[in-house]
């Protein structure tokens, strides 16, 4: 999408990467790269998810936070759960 947006900008409307970071959210699977994700569209946009047990899915599926491990505490909470409140309107308690 920056490669287009580089090489025709006037085909757009505005810039796809801003827009495609502004309006998706990601699970990853934990064969993936969590942190890297979050390099790339930032720890707002990441969620936490399991698929268990579809083959896909971790046993153990709240362990996916070690997959997390050297982001700041707060971007752990947000990708754990806080995104998902927020995105779906509902407030902690």
């Amino acid at each position: 999408m920056e490669h287009a947006y580089t090489a025709a900008p006037h085909v757009f409307d505005e810039d796809p990467v801003k827009v495609f970071k502004r309006n998706i959210y990601v699970h990853p699977f934990h064969e993936e790269d969590p942190i890297g994700l979050v390099d790339i569209l930032g720890a707002d946009r990441v969620l936490f998810g399991s698929d268990y047990p579809h083959p896909e899915g971790m046993s153990d599926p709240i362990s996916f936070v070690d997959e997390l491990d050297g982001l700041p505490h707060d971007d752990v909470v947000k990708i754990m759960g806080g995104n998902l409140t927020q995105l779906m309107g509902l407030e902690v308690a």
